[in-house]
Order: C-alpha cells, then sequence, then structure tokens
C-alpha cells in the first residue's frame, strides 16, 4: 500500500509516495536535511544543489565503508 507523505529537507517541503512508513519516511528525511545542513556549515556560499550533491556523496560514502566492513555488497 503506498503512503503519501509530507517531509521537509533543507527549508523545502515535498509530498513523497511509497510503500514505507510515515514514520520511516520522515527519518530518512531528517538524516539527508541533517546531512545537507552538515555540508552547507562546512561550505555557506554554495547552491542547495551543490549542498545536495556533497550530501548524496557523504551518505554514499558511509553507505561503502559500511558495506565493506560487513561484506556486503
Amino acid at each position: 500500500m503506498k503512503h503519501t507523505t509530507k517531509i521537509e529537507i533543507f527549508g523545502r517541503t515535498y509530498m513523497i509516495q511509497g510503500d514505507a512508513n510515515a514514520d520511516y519516511a520522515l527519518r530518512l528525511a531528517e538524516y539527508v536535511d541533517k546531512k545537507m545542513r552538515e555540508v552547507s556549515e562546512k561550505t555557506p556560499t554554495v547552491s542547495s544543489l551543490k549542498v545536495a550533491i556533497l550530501a548524496a556523496l557523504n551518505i554514499a560514502d558511509e553507505l561503502f565503508k559500511l558495506r565493506e566492513t560487513t561484506k556486503i555488497s
């Protein structure tokens, strides 16, 4: 069953649909928002698109390191 959830990331509101429950979607959004704010604090003059890309790279780095330590592909 698809759920629609209102989330906010980096000052913008989005309506997302998915199979995950609202609490899970909100936790994901909070994590992405946190990562974007961390990047923004370190490089305050870049655009929100660049902040999103840098945050995505940071999150991907976390995932790859976790996969390597747990040997998951």
